[in-house]
């Protein structure tokens, strides 16, 4: 039963026309980012919501479809498999902060775990900005 999922899953995301983004419009995406990391001191909750979304927004631009979550974390898998357990986490996250029980540490590793998806559907290999408590201690 799995391995026809997977190869009928294989087999949708074979179809799917995804498509590198123009240096334009990455460089748009990674001003975005750098933008919404900027604002996280001053509120993380809304910089958790606004990096889903421009996670949301780059797998669009990039031709991924966007069903509900369970399908844009199976299409992932197909060409990131490795960052589909961090991308449910941030989710995870994301829900509990919902329900009021993500504290400013869990929001901090939630926008981490997206900017880790982020990066890989940019096609980021440069050395990135850090979040301020990922600092090298002193």
């Amino acid at each position: 039963m799995y391995k026809r999922q997977l190869k009928a899953r294989e087999e949708w995301v074979g179809r799917l026309h995804i498509i590198a983004l123009s240096a334009p419009e990455a460089a748009r995406f990674s001003q975005a980012w750098s933008e919404l990391q900027a604002r996280f001191i001053d509120n993380p909750k809304d910089v958790v919501l606004q990096a889903d979304q421009l996670v949301r927004e780059l797998m669009q631009k990039r031709g991924y479809p966007m069903a509900d979550f369970e399908h844009r974390s199976a299409d992932i898998s197909m060409d990131h498999p490795a960052l589909v357990e961090t991308y449910r986490a941030a989710q995870a996250i994301v829900a509990r902060d919902e329900r009021g029980t993500a504290d400013t540490e869990a929001l901090r590793k939630a926008v981490v775990d997206f900017r880790a998806l982020f990066d890989e559907l940019l096609g980021v290999t440069a050395v990135r900005a850090v979040m301020p408590s990922e600092q090298p201690a002193m």
